[in-house]
């Protein structure tokens, strides 16, 4: 997972997302001097009765330097968080002296998964799951609003498509928001399965805890049946681009629910 060898959760075919060794390549590149940050993400996987889910979303925060860790908890049946989550790390670093960032960021995601451990222990997280589908943001072919997946992870071509469509809108903006950014946004996701469409989210108002989000794209679909013939569990991560201090900064939103 990272220079020190913190254990990752043992997710059966969840291993989306970037590395940190591919983090720090890309942090070798040259970048604008507005650059924004996007986090990376670690999936945590589903309980294995398919009632939780959870993930995290990690990097170096733009502008302070800081390395940072979330980790989320959530209640699939009502889609809520888990009370005492997110936990949220950010540690301050003394960047005076030469600093190597990679061993910075494991110590402050090792220090959030230990102060994690009992409320993933208690909510059963066994890194259960399938990504069936998964669009970053490095990826420019395809539409960022639209995603198809099969629930089939063996047999793909067999069974029933879901379809997950994202609509953005303007909202009103929050009095924190900055001017001069662009329009503050909403969205509205759905998903269609076996005939029968259903609105996930549909925003009205920005909840705090987004900040002041620009833009959104679906990330990954995510798929849990822990018995067959059973109900199937889903988690929808959602890339959230919003106004950060030195340019667009990356956050992830989970949707969950029961196809």
């Amino acid at each position: 997972m990272h220079s020190t060898h913190v254990r990752r959760s043992p997710v059966r075919r969840l291993a989306g997302g970037l590395t940190l060794l591919a983090g720090m390549a890309l942090a070798a590149l040259p970048v604008p001097a507005a650059a924004g940050e996007f986090a990376q993400v670690d999936l945590l996987g589903f309980s294995r009765s398919g009632s939780h889910f959870a993930f995290e979303e990690y990097g170096v925060q733009d502008g302070s330097g800081f390395p940072y860790s979330n980790i989320y908890v959530i209640d699939v049946g009502d889609d809520s968080w888990v009370p005492g989550t997110p936990l949220r790390r950010l540690d301050e670093v003394d960047d005076s002296q030469p600093l190597d960032f990679a061993e910075e960021l494991a110590r402050t995601r090792a220090a959030n998964r230990e102060a994690a451990r009992v409320v993933l222990d208690q909510t059963g997280i066994a890194g259960a799951g399938e990504t069936v589908a998964h669009n970053p943001a490095t990826e420019r072919s395809s539409d960022p609003h639209l995603m198809l997946a099969s629930v089939i992870p063996d047999v793909p071509s067999m069974g029933e498509t879901v379809t997950l469509a994202l609509e953005e809108r303007p909202v009103p903006d929050p009095d924190t928001c900055p001017s001069g950014f662009g329009d503050i946004r909403g969205m509205k996701l759905t998903l269609s399965f076996e005939g029968k469409t259903r609105i996930l989210a549909d925003d009205t108002q920005i909840p705090k805890s987004r900040g002041c989000p620009l833009r959104y794209r679906i990330e990954r679909f995510v798929i849990h049946t822990p018995t067959f013939p059973g109900p199937t569990y889903f988690a929808v991560l959602v890339l959230m681009e919003r106004i950060g201090f030195e340019g667009p900064d990356g956050r992830f939103l989970a949707i969950t629910g029961r196809l």
